[in-house]
């Protein structure tokens, strides 16, 4: 095959969007088996969950890396370059790796219609083999059990939370989903769950047991505790099973990701046990304050505009938090929210649990380039008449793109917040108008 530059490179990867959403295990097993299973030679931590699991994934990645070690960071989906999605040492796979990679196995993923994120997962892993990673943070893409990143043993795995998502492959119960996300188990494994609700967790603990692994509670081994909220995220103490860190910063914000972030924590604590390490409290310390985990609750000041916050919410759940930290960060105020949401998303309790902290709404058309799957953009129009039939009230605006949306909406802030929310999608290309690294 002829050489391709990164641009094509990227171009023939979304292309293999054609093939769709393919849950198993066999085409990304057999890929890997001709790359010669790079997925054996790094320890792993493999996360699962609804909401959270980035976020865990990311601490645990930078403490690794405090602690000396070349780690690697696979997580998805990105907001706005695809190397974002793999990572070693902080660090994004370089533009020559992909286009080399993709221009030496391209034919073969045609020929065997190996889906996109198969793809980009044995690109990740071949990846962190090509740079001998000393461990590695996986995320899960979808579900669990069937995710391309299951074929990896890992060391310790992790399970943030768990709510109706895609319940088109995972079911439509809570129950079904925790069973789908518990297929991660492993014999021998140790399982951190941060998950409470009991069904979900009777259901993970069955699964965990019957594949020989051993379930462990957040609540029941680790103390979080907020302590103050600051203008650069939230001071907090961290007791864990090896480890004690008191008032310590990290550059988030919301009590539910203080329990993804003692999860990273946790998690750091076991794979470093693993490795042999000593647990270094300075390199856990700085970790965690110089942590980069962008559009979560990020809050930037628009010049000569108002403050914007960028939020990856993109389920009702999420939704949910998203709207208790804004009352809890802007006590007095309101929003004024853009928002473009997927297609297979329940957009009517995401729109109620925004209209508790917003009363002023655009929606922009935005491409989100997925019809085939279901995961295309909601029409506006309908998230529009969404809002009219729950607060007739407030205010709601179509407009044609994402660039037209934020000078709408920053022209007509009048000192209130103006929060992007609604997909990574969504997110990210207004970070790609706005010029905001991810």
């Amino acid at each position: 095959m002829p050489s391709l530059d990164y641009r094509e490179a990227v171009h023939a990867l979304y292309g293999l969007q054609c093939f769709g959403v393919k849950l198993g295990l066999e085409k990304i097993s057999s890929l890997l088996a001709c790359l010669g299973n790079p997925h054996h030679t790094f320890p792993a931590c493999h996360i699962a969950g609804t909401n959270g699991k980035g976020t865990c994934a990311a601490v645990l990645d930078a403490i690794l890396a405090a602690h000396g070690i070349q780690s690697g960071l696979y997580t998805s989906p990105h907001l706005v370059s695809m190397r974002e999605r793999i990572k070693t040492s902080g660090r994004t796979v370089p533009e020559n790796y992909v286009a080399g990679w993709v221009c030496e196995h391209l034919d073969y993923i045609m020929r065997n219609r190996v889906t996109f994120f198969e793809t980009i997962t044995a690109m990740a892993f071949d990846y962190f083999g090509h740079k001998k990673v000393g461990a590695a943070a996986v995320e899960v893409g979808l579900g669990g059990r069937y995710d391309a990143t299951n074929v990896v043993y890992p060391r310790v795995g992790v399970i943030t939370s768990i709510g109706l998502e895609h319940t088109r492959y995972l079911g439509e119960t809570i129950t079904s989903v925790a069973r789908e996300k518990a297929g991660i188990a492993k014999p021998g494994v140790p399982l951190l769950c941060g998950e409470k609700k009991r069904a979900a967790v009777k259901v993970i603990g069955e699964a965990t047991r019957c594949a020989g692994g051993s379930l462990h509670l957040l609540d029941e081994v680790v103390s979080v505790s907020q302590l103050k909220i600051l203008p650069t995220g939230t001071r907090f103490d961290y007791r864990g099973p090896g480890l004690r860190l008191r008032g310590v910063s990290v550059p988030l914000y919301g009590v539910h990701n203080l329990r993804n972030v003692a999860l990273g924590l946790w998690a750091a604590e076991l794979m470093l046990a693993e490795l042999g390490l000593r647990l270094q409290e300075d390199a856990f310390c700085h970790a965690l304050k110089e942590l980069v985990w962008p559009a979560r609750f990020q809050r930037l000041k628009v010049k000569d505009g108002p403050e914007l916050v960028l939020d990856v919410a993109h389920n009702p759940p999420a939704a949910a938090k998203l709207n208790r930290l804004f009352q809890r960060i802007y006590p007095s105020q309101r929003a004024l929210v853009v928002t473009a949401l997927a297609g297979d998303k329940d957009h009517a309790k995401f729109i109620l649990h925004l209209l508790k902290m917003a009363d002023r709404f655009i929606f922009p058309h935005v491409d989100f380039g997925r019809a085939e799957s279901g995961s295309g953009s909601r029409d506006p129009e309908n998230l529009k008449g969404l809002v009219k039939r729950y607060s007739p009230q407030a205010a709601a605006h179509v407009s044609p793109d994402m660039k037209d949306a934020l000078e709408q909406a920053f022209r007509l802030a009048e000192g209130s917040p103006v929060v992007v929310t609604g997909s990574f999608h969504t997110v990210g290309e207004a970070m790609r108008i706005l010029n905001i690294k991810a």
